[in-house]
């Protein structure tokens, strides 16, 4: 079992992602007030099936769709079990493009 500090094992092709907290204040150090805050489409990934996701390993930061996955609570924790299709992509070192 491949996860990092969670009681949920994803099967098939679903991914458990922590969805990251989106931004409370702007660049130029105003804060966004909760009516206008976007909903994350970023997160880190927590657990992935027992065979493995093709890519993608515990604490990598991803994107994925916005309104993608279903919404599951581990420990009192919003998480998201995320379908690898609805993953677009995965932050790497810039040397390894």
């Amino acid at each position: 079992m491949r996860r990092r500090d969670v009681n949920i094992q994803p099967l098939n092709d679903f991914v458990l992602v922590r969805p990251l907290e989106a931004e409370l204040k702007t660049a130029s150090g105003l804060y966004v007030p909760d009516t206008a805050r976007e909903t994350p489409s970023m997160g880190v990934v927590l657990a992935v099936p027992s065979g493995g996701a093709q890519g993608l390993a515990l604490g990598e930061r991803v994107v994925y769709r916005a309104n993608a996955g279903e919404e599951v609570r581990s420990n009192g924790e919003k998480l998201l079990l995320v379908q690898a299709t609805e993953l677009l992509a995965k932050y790497v070192d810039a040397d390894a493009i």
